[in-house]
Order: C-alpha cells, then sequence, then structure tokens
C-alpha cells in the first residue's frame, strides 16, 4: 500500500486536487465503496475564480478564472445523483466549510439537476468537527489508513 511518503505519481494524477496522506485515505474508502458508484470524476471545479480585471490581457483573465475556481476532491454518481466527497487525513471545521461551499455552487451552476449530497471522508477528526457535521446533517465517514 502507499503511504504519504511513496505516492505513486499516477495517484497524484488520477487525485489531482488530494494531497498524498488524503489520497492514502480515499484508496481505503474506495476499496470499501466504489462498488455503490457509477462513475468517478476528478479535478471537477466550481464557483467563481478570480478575475484579475479588465486591464490585465484576455488569455490572463481566462486562465486566472479557470485555475483559481474551486477543485472539489471527488465527484461521484450514481446514476443521476452526484455526491461530492471532501477527503482528509485529519478534518477539521475547514472541510465542512469546504463542502458546504461545494455543494452551494454546485446546485447555483446545475440548477436543473438532483441536488448533490456530501459526504466528509477522513482517517481522523479534529476535536469539536463531529458535532458541527451533526449540526448541519453533512454525513462522513472514518477510514483507517
Amino acid at each position: 500500500m502507499a503511504t504519504p511518503a511513496n505516492t505513486p505519481e499516477s495517484d497524484r494524477l488520477t487525485f489531482p486536487a488530494m494531497l498524498p496522506a488524503e489520497i492514502a485515505v480515499f484508496r481505503a474508502w474506495l476499496r470499501l465503496h466504489q462498488g455503490e458508484y457509477d462513475r468517478f470524476d476528478y479535478n471537477t471545479r466550481v464557483g467563481p475564480g478570480f478575475d484579475p480585471g479588465p486591464t490585465a490581457p484576455d488569455f490572463v483573465r481566462a486562465s486566472s478564472i479557470a485555475s483559481t475556481r474551486k477543485r472539489m476532491d471527488a465527484l461521484l454518481w450514481q446514476g443521476d445523483q452526484p455526491t461530492i466527497i471532501e477527503v482528509k487525513d485529519r478534518a477539521g471545521l475547514s472541510a465542512i466549510g469546504q463542502l458546504l461551499g461545494y455543494v452551494t455552487h454546485w446546485k447555483i451552476e446545475h440548477p436543473h439537476t438532483v441536488p448533490p449530497k456530501a459526504l466528509l471522508v477522513a482517517n481522523r477528526l479534529a476535536p469539536g468537527v463531529e458535532e458541527v457535521l451533526r449540526e448541519h446533517n453533512l454525513p462522513w465517514e472514518l477510514v483507517q489508513v
């Protein structure tokens, strides 16, 4: 099994939004749940990007906007039902903000589709995170790596 220190380059290319430790967590989760999904998308971006303004050349503006949009760790599909997954080794409150932001922007950009589910996948939770996940009805799954 790959560890964060020896994550193969092929994994880094497959899961471009994840850090090496997160790749190990997600691979462990996939071993348990991969068969539940039809499609797997990575490097999917949502939300507005940063526009440097009209004084920048058009190609710079386009590149800046595209590259600064938020990048979801994984977007998995069960038929037409998307599930946005945020992966962390140790999930803190920022992971909750990421999930809520991704879901909001997905709904804005895809108003006529099935609203996405959200899922936090982590090796462990920082203190106090579980209470916030419960308060916001956000599901999570812990996997050992």
